[in-house]
């Protein structure tokens, strides 16, 4: 079985999608997808079947699109950043978001809703698992799509992608926030489930990568851009294409080196 494994890393998520489309141009067919916050979401429109509704919403998608003005105004002006010193400060942030404080998430949830359909991705029946963490139990989920509950899959996705400082996602009696703080490019997962081929789809954004545990028998394939993809909360439809295009070109010569 083939599987596709997707990093987290916000904007920087539109280079998965470049690598997707020189593979799936090659004839690969995808048995299974995982991911953690951006790679979640990315991982669910895949799951669908759907490629080119990950595109096109790659194609339009904005900064402002996704926060309020404040907020996308800070983003702009390079004030506000998403990097290695929010990890460093991760135990203040799980705080916060214990408190329920953080920035909105609602423009997300709409893209989420708008984007991914669960009853499809259901009834396709391909793999579908993301990571996202309990901040009260403060420990983390690597969750497939059959452990989560029916009409949940949409807030799983959401609680996977819910960054340190955004308000974090409530079901049930727990909040979750975003899986990059344990796993951000969840390889392991789709060994667990017996997968022999998977294309691992880096960002190198901020996040833990964990060990890839392979047993004999099982090609693991890293796609990691040689360039730095830039803030990671900075969303323009001039910086996807750029972005797409060198995914693209990596996809590529990743399919020549077999």
């Amino acid at each position: 079985m083939i599987g596709l494994a997707l990093e987290g890393g916000g904007s920087r998520g539109a280079y998965h999608i470049g690598v997707v489309k020189a593979y799936l141009e090659a004839g690969y067919q995808f048995d299974g997808f995982v991911g953690t916050s951006i790679g979640a979401i990315n991982a669910a429109i895949l799951a669908q079947g759907e490629f080119e509704k990950a595109e096109e919403l790659w194609a339009e998608i904005s900064t402002s699109q996704l926060f309020d003005d404040d907020i996308t105004k800070l983003i702009e002006y390079n004030i506000l950043r998403w990097d290695a010193n929010v990890l460093v400060n991760a135990n203040n942030s799980l705080k916060k978001t214990m408190d329920n404080r953080g920035i909105d998430s609602s423009r997300i949830r709409a893209v989420i809703n708008n984007h991914i359909d669960e009853e499809k991705i259901r009834t396709r029946g391909k793999d579908l698992g993301l990571v996202t963490i309990s901040i009260l139990e403060r420990r983390p989920y690597e969750l497939f799509l059959e452990d989560i509950p029916k009409g949940y899959l949409q807030s799983y996705i959401l609680a996977s992608a819910s960054f340190p400082g955004f308000r974090p996602e409530k079901i049930g009696n727990q909040y979750y926030m975003d899986g990059a703080l344990y796993n951000n490019c969840p390889v392991n997962m789709l060994i667990s489930k017996g997968y022999d081929e998977i294309i691992a789809i880096r960002t190198k954004a901020p996040g833990v990568f964990r060990e890839i545990e392979a047993p004999t028998g099982v090609n693991v394939k890293l796609i990691t851009p040689e360039s730095d993809l830039g803030n990671i909360m900075m969303f323009s439809p001039e910086r996807t294409k750029e972005t797409m295009t060198l995914g693209y070109q990596d996809g590529l010569r990743s399919l020549q080196n077999k």
